[in-house]
């Protein structure tokens, strides 16, 4: 009966499934490039409502970076590409001209982009109390005249400009005009990483009222929320603004479509061919989302519903007028995929939360900017002593190091041949950058993990409160570490550090404790016995015996710490990670291996170091 019941309960969600999933796989999917950008996001949804409800089309969006997502529309991975900045993308021309994808024409364009600075820097806010710091300072080449305004917060007595994304071609373009106009004498050319953390870093500067200058464009929500001025450049001339000698150009944002889509959907072609905007209309569209809160679908519903005459221009008579219809009844209830669907949603308002977290970082700014400064003094401290150290003096030593550990010479060889490589391949700066803020990370962690692993292995209720806590930085995405400190603590190595410590200091607070717990009792209560008291018994007695388990948390930590190498260079932490992000954002294959090959081998001689010294302590353990 039992049985038979499992069959009958089994048939009816195969059967309620088949029939759901029947209903679904008949409708026609286009895949929409997501960059990020609330202005590709809001086209998305414009051109999908009017897919979905007059050509019959479901629509997603495939998230990721500008280069990677165009390599998707040559794949046929995505459909359709709203924004294609085509003079940021080095290759666009060349697959255009190649066939490996179709231009459907220009969406906008009639963009800004340049440095831009908050007003207040120029002019001063008197209802924010805040006075004018560059009065004088209109062009670019101004700046020269400020770097105390702009403070780099790594480097003393030097200035910081944020550039523009690793890998966008408008990056090399921007940081010719730096050399250009000889700011290099008293800037530092700051690349943010990606475009998040760009926006994250003005819209942080701009809430604590701080100078800011960097590299930026319209039509973005942040422009139309915030206040900027863009600095006037040299009038454009198309024959040196590559050199940066000239102000940029209005980038042509197209509509690109993938080859398959091109032949499969004529007439989503037709309509996205006849698709045009403005920077304008953009801008008026994210402004309002922004002013009231509503959703990509709604905003662009309002949007079509205000510029009626858009639907005339991009629709033929008749659907024209179904998608009137649809605005004016509003979207029918969808109870296809009922079964699949979860049937409320808690009323969440996350932006609450942000405007929370904001205040309390603005709040608290000169606590975070003290810790800021610490982390930036240690990190820069330990590459002074890194590039101090001639490179035939590191490889004697990782020779040495690796011929003791392991009692073979081959190795020692093998280990300082790796090093040599990494030489060898023009990347030995970008390593002690990327070693001292992986070293920098290391010590906080161990400075703090050790104590608290101590703590837990000797307090039944610590261990009860901290390992859920443990437990939840374990399973965390990596990703989700950069938001704090991006929040707290600005772009660079600071934030590198903080990130990379939350994430690797688990495996050290984890062995420590463990390592504390699994000594035989009765060697405690011996040494107690004997009238050591518990302080002397965990110093003399139990730290040493659990030695190999702790060292093996070191290691962990070491090698967690060298995870989040290419992680951390989405905020602007320089090294090997930024070449291998350079290499991700502009797809460029060969650096990517060298560069990501680097990090492998730094990673294997850590990791290799660390084991040999655990394994060594723990023969020294057996001979006792």
């Amino acid at each position: 009966m039992r049985k038979c019941f499992s069959v009958i309960l089994l048939l009816i969600l195969v059967i309620t499934s088949t029939f759901v999933y029947s209903e679904e796989v008949t409708v026609k999917e286009i895949a929409f490039a997501d960059v990020g950008w609330d202005s590709v996001k809001f086209h998305n949804a414009v051109a999908g409502l009017i897919a979905e409800q007059i050509f019959g089309y479901e629509w997603r969006e495939v998230p990721g970076s500008t280069t990677v997502l165009h390599e998707g529309l040559l794949k046929g991975e995505i459909d359709v590409h709203m924004e294609e900045w085509t003079d940021n993308l080095a290759t666009y021309e060349k697959d255009l001209n190649e066939g490996k994808f179709k231009d459907l024409g220009v969406n906008f364009d009639d963009n800004d982009q340049g440095f831009y600075v908050p007003r207040y820097v120029i002019e001063g806010d008197s209802e924010r109390g805040i006075k004018a710091m560059a009065p004088d300072l209109k062009y670019v080449w101004d700046l020269k005249k400020y770097p105390d305004v702009f403070p780099d917060a790594e480097i003393k007595d030097m200035g910081r400009v944020y550039g523009a994304i690793p890998g966008w071609e408008v990056d090399e373009i921007i940081h010719n005009k730096y050399l250009h106009y000889n700011l290099d004498e008293n800037f530092v050319y700051f690349r943010p990483g990606s475009d998040a953390a760009l926006s994250s870093a003005l819209t942080s500067a701009y809430e604590k009222a701080e100078p800011i200058v960097a590299y930026y464009w319209e039509p973005t929500w942040l422009m139309g929320k915030y206040d900027f001025v863009l600095l006037e450049d040299k009038p454009f001339d198309a024959n040196t603004y590559l050199e940066g000698k000239t102000e940029l150009p209005s980038v042509k944002v197209n509509i690109g479509v993938s080859n398959k889509f091109y032949e499969q959907s004529p007439e989503m072609v037709e309509f996205l061919t006849k698709y045009k905007t403005s920077s304008a209309l953009t801008s008026e569209a994210l402004a309002h989302m922004q002013e009231t809160g509503a959703n990509y679908i709604e905003t662009a519903k309002w949007f079509l519903k205000q510029h009626d005459e858009l639907i005339d221009q991009w629709l033929n008579q008749s659907d024209a007028q179904k998608i009137r219809a649809y605005l004016d009844t509003g979207e029918k209830a969808k109870t296809s995929n009922w079964l699949r669907n979860f049937p409320f949603k808690i009323p969440l308002n996350v932006n609450d939360i942000d405007t929370s977290v904001r205040n309390f970082s603005v709040k608290y700014d000169s606590f975070f900017s003290k810790i800021r400064l610490f982390l930036g003094s240690l990190v820069n401290v330990i590459y002074k002593v890194l590039d101090f150290i001639p490179w035939f003096i590191s490889l004697i030593l990782v020779f040495l190091v690796g011929w003791k550990i392991s009692r073979k010479i081959v190795k020692g060889i093998l280990y300082a041949s790796l090093l040599f490589l990494i030489g060898a391949l023009g990347l030995w700066n970008f390593m002690n950058e990327t070693l001292s803020i992986v070293i920098a990370s290391v010590i906080i962690s161990l400075a703090l993990g050790f104590p608290l692993g101590i703590i837990i292995s000797t307090s039944e209720r610590a261990n009860r409160i901290i390992r859920p806590v443990l437990d939840t930085m374990q399973t965390m995405p990596v990703f989700v570490y950069l938001i704090p400190a991006l929040l707290f603590f600005g772009l660079g190595k600071p934030p590198a550090v903080i990130a990379t410590t939350i994430y690797a200091i688990v495996p050290i607070i984890r062995l420590t404790s463990h390592g504390i717990r699994q000594i035989d009792k009765e060697v405690v209560e011996a040494s107690l016995s004997f009238g050591s008291t518990r302080l002397q018994s965990l110093i003399k007695v139990q730290i040493p015996q659990a030695l190999p388990t702790i060292m093996a948390g070191v290691n962990q930590t070491l090698m967690m710490a060298m995870s989040m190498v290419v992680t951390t260079s989405m905020i602007g932490a320089t090294g090997l990670g930024m070449e291998v992000l350079l290499s991700v954002n502009r797809v460029e294959i060969g650096r990517g291996l060298v560069s990501g090959t680097a990090v492998v081998i730094i990673a294997v001689l850590l990791d290799r170091i660390t084991q040999g010294f655990v394994n060594g302590r723990e023969v020294i353990l057996d001979e006792e």
